[in-house]
């Protein structure tokens, strides 16, 4: 039997946000919970430029995750339920933590941090 206290040492760090960061996390969950419960095409437009790097997936899995929510819950398809629009804001919020987390990755090491590493060829012979 394997005891959880063996493996401390192996957690993983904290990915903790930087000022800046929190702050705009929190900007695109509140234009988040702004295009639920206004409707209005400008929130939309607002989450798709803030969330840019990562906006289309965001649009994709924030689409897909709220009919799957929806069906669960039995809700109307021509409304938008209150479990969708939770399963919506949480899907935009993610995605602005990742650009965060990314942006702060190039900020503190460049474009080395995120970009591939290049194939290195070794010769067995």
């Amino acid at each position: 039997m394997v005891c959880m206290t063996d493996h401390a040492g192996a957690t993983l760090p904290m990915a903790r946000l930087s000022g800046a960061g929190q702050l705009y996390v929190t900007t695109v969950g509140t234009v988040g919970v702004m295009s639920v419960l206004e409707g209005s095409h400008a929130w939309y437009v607002a989450l798709v430029v803030l969330a840019l790097p990562l906006s289309l997936l965001a649009l994709w899995v924030g689409f897909y995750a709220g009919m799957a929510v929806g069906f669960v819950f039995g809700a109307d398809p021509t409304e938008l339920s209150w479990p969708a629009a939770v399963v919506w804001v949480m899907v935009w919020t993610m995605t602005a933590w990742l650009n965060a987390r990314v942006g702060q990755k190039v900020r503190r090491r460049g474009w080395a941090a995120v970009a591939p590493r290049p194939h290195v060829e070794r010769d067995d012979d």
